[in-house]
């Protein structure tokens, strides 16, 4: 008797735990997949290969800014809807692109996390291949936009998993915001008025520099005025490989910098190319420099990508989202 209780209760507790594990994974979703900076286009070959299809390409395949080699904003994958299987589903970004007189308005739609976690899903439907081209056309931005702040957001969760917990206190305390570093930056360099954080292996260098000073006029913000500042400080912290070398801005690259609202406070974005003055040193930079007008005073986040001969999009990319972890605990 004693026998038979026992194995149903087995039983029962197996069914309850069967039960338990059905409502703990419904709904769950899958994470995603694909390299980061990919997008999956949906689309039929006939379109693939007419104005339509250049006109995609040229969109997601221009040429991102910054750079010293050219490298595309955004790396295409293209398959059919016939080939759309669930190993596809996942994909981190999708792009779906339908043209037919079925269609009743033409539209651009977003939907996150359609088929998995942190998904960025972008659909696109127009009645004929002119209208397709101008929906593309009138909303190029706003379809890169999307699809990178997708892989921005990612990055940032990721890093926020891994944070430094060094890096994360010594930005808090000496800047009164807080940065997500990921596991293998460190401390290279900290002086009163400069914070310089790198992550080094044997054939790369991903590197971040923090300063700030006082707010005296507008002035500041100009792109001559910050490509200064940023010279004399460089010139003054970051030495080169070489006696009497450091590290310097390249005036004969562009230099491209926007105005934009930063987390609410008046910022410039500066993109260019750096390089280590009386040596052979060089790579790209991006800089958030911004107003704490709490504090009367400016702050620069300045990052940098040393890998000779080799794409370094992402690479910045990741040092970008670092700086978009930003978080102000003057809020």
């Amino acid at each position: 008797m004693k026998k038979i209780i026992n194995i149903t209760l087995l039983c029962a507790l197996v069914i309850l735990g069967a039960v338990s594990c059905k409502k703990t994974t419904k709904g769950l979703r899958p994470i995603v997949t694909g390299g980061s900076g990919e997008v999956l286009v949906l689309i039929n070959d006939a379109l693939w290969e007419s104005a339509v299809g250049d006109t995609l390409q040229s969109i997601l395949n221009d040429t991102q800014l910054g750079l010293p080699q050219d490298e595309p904003v955004l790396d295409i994958i293209h398959i059919t809807h016939n080939a759309f299987g669930s190993m596809f589903k996942t994909h981190r970004s999708i792009l779906d692109l339908r043209v037919s007189t079925a269609v009743e308005k033409n539209s651009l739609s977003v939907k996150d996390e359609l088929y998995a976690k942190t998904q960025s899903f972008m659909k696109i439907e127009a009645k004929d291949n002119q209208a397709m081209i101008q929906l593309l056309e009138e909303n190029r931005n706003k379809i890169v936009a999307y699809f990178l702040l997708g892989e921005r957001n990612r990055k940032i969760k990721t890093f926020r998993r891994s944070v430094v917990q060094e890096i994360f206190e010594k930005v808090k305390s000496k800047y009164q915001f807080t940065l997500s570093f990921p596991a293998g930056y460190k401390i290279n360099k900290d002086e009163p008025d400069f914070l310089w954080i790198s992550n080094e292996t044997p054939t790369t260098s991903q590197g971040m520099f923090i300063y700030s000073y006082g707010y005296t006029s507008e002035d500041l913000f100009s792109k001559d005025q910050i490509i200064k500042r940023r010279n004399d400080l460089l010139k003054k912290y970051v030495p080169g490989p070489t006696e009497g070398s450091y590290m310097g801005t390249e005036k004969s690259y562009p230099i491209v910098s926007r105005q934009f609202d930063f987390e609410g406070n008046y910022a410039f974005e500066t993109r260019g190319l750096w390089k280590v003055e009386n040596d052979f040193m060089g790579g790209p930079f991006v800089s958030i420099t911004y107003l704490d007008e709490k504090n009367n005073r400016v702050i620069c986040m300045d990052s940098y990508v040393y890998y000779p001969n080799n794409n370094k999009r992402e690479m910045l990319r990741e040092l970008e989202a670092i700086m978009y972890s930003y978080d102000s605990m003057n809020k």
